[in-house]
């Protein structure tokens, strides 16, 4: 069996359609995993598992078995016990299906709304079975929708989707939210869907620019906050030697080198 060659840190899971997939950024603008991923260097590293195109029914049928095989093999440590004995684990998971499952019945991506939200639940009792039931898991609604930007983008006659349809299913996301105790964040909400000034968040019509990226990123950390407070970032104690929350990797370069000295002199 091969080793890991490095140490792992726990993991953050981005599991999603093009808009996770998207999520590190596009064209040198920032995306949301970015600006995570900088939240929490040095405390965990982020796997980014979005699929542009896919709805919770390709999910469901392809990807969960391939993206949550199990728990995550670290190596071993100095003393010799064997990795197969050891597990990392994820910190959170987020899920993030939505945009495509709403496209309008007809469309190639479209899932009714009941098997959308069986869908949904499908995919979090399979990640609490393969990470453990008490993994934190965010979802995230479908965000809204600008028809006439899209059609232009595609040079379409028709937008095959409706952002009162993506604010619907978004409903189905709060819900089962709700029902498995879970965080959520409204990405509706976030980008003002109910008004002309949610275009100001969408690159196209569909995903979004750098301020929608950014609207996900804090509405993402406000969840957490409210309903996962253990998992933030750790702020007191320089950021490592705090009461609560996730510290830094290692001790901090003045005790580190404070030690060094002191064994060098021992």
């Amino acid at each position: 069996m091969n080793e890991p060659v490095f140490r792992i840190r726990p993991s953050i899971v981005l599991f999603g359609d093009s808009i996770t997939q998207q999520a590190f950024g596009v064209d040198g603008h920032v995306g949301w995993a970015s600006l995570l991923a900088a939240r929490y260097s040095r405390r965990a590293d982020v796997l980014n598992r979005g699929f542009s195109g896919y709805n919770t029914q390709l999910a469901v049928d392809k990807l969960l078995s391939r993206v949550f095989t199990g728990p995550i093999m670290i190596p071993p440590t100095e003393s010799g016990v064997e990795s197969i004995n050891r597990t990392s684990h994820a910190l959170f998971c987020t899920v993030f299906f939505g945009a495509n499952d709403a496209a309008m019945p007809g469309e190639k991506q479209h899932v009714p709304i009941k098997t959308y939200e069986q869908n949904l639940v499908r995919i979090i009792e399979h990640i609490q079975s393969t990470l453990g039931n008490h993994t934190p898991i965010v979802l995230l609604t479908p965000p809204p929708f600008d028809a006439e930007a899209w059609m232009k983008f595609r040079s379409l006659t028709k937008p095959g989707r409706s952002n009162e349809v993506a604010q619907s299913y978004g409903d189905v996301v709060k819900k089962v939210a709700n029902k498995f105790g879970l965080a959520v964040v409204d990405t509706w909400i976030l980008m003002e869907g109910g008004s002309p000034k949610k275009s100001s968040y969408l690159s196209d019509g569909l995903h979004l620019n750098e301020k929608g990226n950014r609207a996900v990123y804090e509405g993402l950390m406000s969840a957490i906050a409210k309903t996962y407070p253990h998992i933030l970032p750790m702020e007191d104690g320089d950021g490592k030697y705090g009461t609560s929350g996730v510290p830094l990797e290692e001790d901090l370069w003045q005790k580190a080198i404070e030690d060094h000295l002191d064994s060098k002199g021992a």
